[in-house]
């Protein structure tokens, strides 16, 4: 597994924290070594926690989300029928129209993002300013990717896309939890059962979007697909509930130039991460 130098170092004061239980600094830990009478006493339990610390870092990878294993529709898009199981790299649930000259368009409406809730998301149970700020984290993520490769414009006209996409659920992780099936070997691999059985694991965040592409004139449906991401077990953003639902915008977003770039034939397109 790869393992993120920059990760690891923002993470392994964290992890000693945790793992020593009293969240005293390390250097502490070693003044007891000083003493030859402390120190046959607490060798061996410092061991045993740089050792734990040793096998934490090393058991978390980069990957701050990924695709979980199916996604649930709501009523956004017009026809379902059109979409198929997604390609890698892809949502996990795509259409695109054959024969379209992705390279002749240099510009995009992106319209505001709006909210398809599922009946069992919790969306329905957020107030509307935390509704408000998800949508607006979105398109502002949308917003900064798209404009790399094309002009964003206001009104419809050629060379022209429309942009449009809706939450339809998002989720937040339940941070001591999610904290502690991530640090802890037994919990962690309780964790790791959890995703083989269900698709994601134990506490995390996860977030579905839907979306679609038209041409701004005509209103011929180009793109259409629906996904579903999840918190990864990284100690990055492991203090913020909502930081595994940002990172799934952050990569939607990512994703979607990616595609639009290559499919117009570029070859320094910027993969999503």
């Amino acid at each position: 597994m790869q393992i993120c130098s920059r990760q690891i170092c923002q993470a392994a004061s964290r992890i000693w924290r945790i793992i020593n239980g009293n969240f005293v600094d390390p250097l502490i830990e070693l003044k007891p070594f000083m003493n030859i009478k402390n120190q046959s006493r607490l060798f061996m339990p410092t061991i045993n926690r740089i050792i734990v610390l040793v096998f934490v870092l090393l058991s978390i990878g980069c990957a701050r989300t990924y695709q979980a294993r199916y996604v649930e529709t709501s009523h956004f898009l017009d026809d379902y029928s059109l979409l198929k199981d997604g390609e890698d790299g892809d949502a996990l649930l795509s259409f695109w129209k054959d024969g379209t000259n992705w390279a002749g368009y240099k510009k995009i409406i992106l319209e505001p993002v709006i909210t398809s809730k599922l009946p069992d998301s919790d969306l329905n149970d957020m107030t509307h300013a935390e509704n408000h700020r998800l949508k607006e984290l979105f398109e502002y993520r949308m917003r900064e990717a798209l404009k790399k490769n094309f002009k964003l414009v206001a009104h419809p006209g050629p060379e022209t896309l429309r942009v449009q996409f809706a939450l339809t659920d998002a989720e937040s992780s339940i941070l001591l939890l999610d904290l502690y099936t991530a640090v802890y070997p037994s919990a962690r691999a309780l964790s790791l059962l959890k995703m083989l059985a269900t698709g994601t694991e134990s506490y995390v965040g996860q977030a579905s979007v839907e979306g679609k592409i038209t041409d701004s004139q005509t209103g011929e449906l180009l793109m259409a697909s629906a996904d579903c991401r999840a918190g990864g077990k990284t100690l990055l953003g492991s203090f913020d509930s909502w930081d595994d639902v940002e990172q799934a915008y952050q990569y939607w977003a990512s994703q979607l130039n990616y595609q639009l770039c290559t499919k117009q034939g570029h070859t320094d397109c910027p993969e999503p991460e």
